[in-house]
C-alpha cells in the first residue's frame, strides 16, 4: 500500500472474555471457553458444545436501544463502543463524523424459528412456495430485528445514528472470509484517499435454536456426547481433528491513515501491508483445496511485495475440519518448502467463529506483534501421518522478534482470504 494504513484500536468479546486483554491472557494460559451450550436445549442435537459467552448483559454493559437486538448485534455494538472509547476515537468521531465509514463482515440476516413461522403464516403454506410479494403489506407482523425488519436496526445504522457518523456503510457476507474481506476493502479505500479512518467489525452468534440445529446437523460439525471433556473437543491440524465446534463473539479493528494516527497522537499498533480474497471452486460447496490456499497466499505476497520468508507467524483458519486443516497445512508446506514459519490457532480455545473468525485472528495477530508471542495451538500432538510434513518447521519454540503475521481465513463456498499485518516500525527487508 502506497498510503500507509495502520491499526490504532482493537476490541473483542469472546467466550474467554469481554475485551481483548482478558481474551488474550486466557489464551496465553491455555484456557478453554468451550462448554456445554445452555442458552438453548441441545439435548437432541448432534453437537452439544460451543464457545458460548455465558455472562453478558447489554443493560449492564451500558448499551441502550438494544432491547430488540439479537445477541450477535449486541456483541458487535458492545465491542465497537468499547474500542472507540478505549482508544480515544470518541472525540475524533465527533469532530470528523462525515469521514468515518463503518464496515461489517456479517451474516446480516439471522433466520430464527420465529421468522420462519411468520414467513410461512403470511406468504404460504410450504417453504418451497413462499410468496414474498405479500411481505410488504405485513411488515408489522414480523418480530423485531429479524431478516425482514433488520435494516433499521443494523449495527451500521445504530452506530451511525448513535454517534452521528456518516460515510459509506457496508454490510457484506462472503462466508467465513467476510471479515477479512471487509478489512481489506476498508484499507484500500483509505489508501486511495477516500477517507481517513474506518471502523471494521464482524460478529457471529450461532446459538439460536434454528440456526444451531442446522449447523449441528451439517457435515462440518463435530459429533459430541453429553459427557465429553470440553477441553478435548477441538484439535487443529492434529490427526484427531474430526469436526468443527462453533463459537460466538465479535471483533472490531479501528484503522486509519498513518497521517491521521500521528496527527491525533495515537499509538500505531500495526501496519496493514495488504492481502487478497478469492474464490477457487472445489469439487463441492464444502471443499477447500491446497491449491486454493496456495493461490490466495501467493496473491497476498504479490500484493504486499513480500516473500514467504518475510513472515514469522501464521494465524491459521484451522477449524478442526480434517479436509480444510490438511489442505491449509499442505499449502503452507508447499510455499515454505525448506523454510520454517510458526503456526498459531485459537479455535481449540474459543471455537470457530464463522465470519468473525478472521477479524478475531487479526486482533490476536496485532497482540502478537506488540507482545512478541503468539497463541500456541491447543490439543496439538501429531500431524496426520499421511501428510508427510515435518512438524518441527511449524510447531516449535519461537524466540525471535515477531515482525509480520499472516492471517488466513477460508470456508464453505471455496472462499479464501489472507491479510498481512506488521509492526508499525518495520521496513521492507527485501
Amino acid at each position: 500500500m502506497e498510503r500507509k494504513v495502520v491499526v490504532s484500536g482493537i476490541g473483542c468479546i469472546t467466550s474467554l472474555g469481554n475485551d481483548v486483554d482478558s481474551t488474550w491472557n486466557a489464551l496465553m494460559e491455555g484456557a478453554s471457553g468451550i462448554s456445554k451450550i445452555d442458552r438453548i436445549n441441545v439435548e437432541q442435537y448432534q453437537c452439544q458444545f460451543g464457545g458460548e459467552i455465558k455472562k453478558f448483559s447489554a443493560k449492564k454493559a451500558g448499551l441502550t436501544g438494544t432491547n430488540t437486538m439479537l445477541k450477535y448485534n449486541q456483541y458487535e455494538i458492545f465491542a465497537i463502543i468499547k474500542a472507540i472509547t478505549d482508544y480515544g476515537w470518541m472525540q475524533d468521531l465527533k469532530d470528523d463524523a462525515v469521514n468515518c465509514p463503518v464496515y461489517f463482515g456479517n451474516q446480516s440476516i439471522n433466520l430464527d424459528e420465529e421468522l420462519f413461522d411468520t414467513l410461512i403464516a403470511i406468504s404460504g403454506e410450504q417453504a418451497h412456495s413462499l410468496d414474498f410479494s405479500k411481505i410488504g403489506n405485513n411488515l408489522q407482523n414480523f418480530p423485531p430485528l429479524n431478516g425482514v425488519k433488520l435494516l433499521p436496526t443494523l449495527p451500521t445504522h445504530f452506530t451511525s445514528k448513535q454517534y452521528d457518523l456518516h460515510g459509506s456503510a457496508n454490510v457484506s457476507y462472503a462466508g467465513e472470509s467476510s471479515s477479512i474481506e471487509a478489512l481489506l476493502r476498508a484499507s484500500v479505500n483509505i489508501e486511495n484517499g477516500y477517507y481517513e479512518k474506518a471502523i471494521v467489525a464482524s460478529t457471529f452468534c450461532p446459538f439460536s435454536s434454528h440456526e444451531f440445529l442446522w449447523l449441528s446437523d451439517s457435515r462440518l460439525a463435530k459429533k459430541t456426547a453429553a459427557n465429553d471433556d470440553p477441553k478435548q473437543l477441538v484439535f487443529p491440524f492434529d490427526k484427531r481433528h474430526n469436526g468443527i465446534i462453533y463459537g460466538e463473539g465479535a471483533g472490531v479493528i479501528l484503522i486509519e491513515s498513518e497521517e491521521s494516527a500521528k496527527k491525533n497522537g495515537r499509538k500505531i499498533l500495526a501496519n496493514i501491508c495488504g492481502g487478497s480474497t478469492n474464490v477457487f471452486p472445489g469439487s463441492s460447496f464444502y471443499t477447500l483445496e491446497k491449491d486454493g490456499f496456495v493461490k490466495n497466499m501467493e496473491a497476498t505476497f504479490r500484493d504486499c511485495s513480500l516473500r514467504n520468508t518475510d513472515l514469522d507467524i501464521i494465524y491459521c483458519s484451522a477449524p478442526s475440519y480434517p479436509e480444510w486443516d490438511n489442505a491449509e497445512i499442505e499449502a503452507i508446506d508447499e510455499i515454505w518448502g525448506a523454510d520454517s514459519v510458526q503456526l498459531a490457532s485459537s479455535k481449540a480455545n474459543i471455537g470457530f467463529l464463522g465470519c468473525a473468525a478472521g477479524i478475531i485472528d487479526c486482533i490476536l495477530a496485532v497482540k502478537s506483534l506488540n507482545e512478541n508471542t503468539f497463541v500456541k495451538p491447543m490439543n496439538f500432538e501429531q500431524l496426520d501421518p499421511d501428510l508427510n510434513i515435518n512438524r518441527g518447521k511449524y510447531f516449535n519454540s519461537w524466540d525471535c522478534a515477531i515482525r509480520r503475521c499472516l492471517v488466513n481465513s477460508a470456508g464453505a463456498g471455496a472462499h479464501y482470504s489472507s491479510i498481512i499485518l506488521e509492526k508499525g516500525c518495520v521496513k521492507n527487508d527485501r
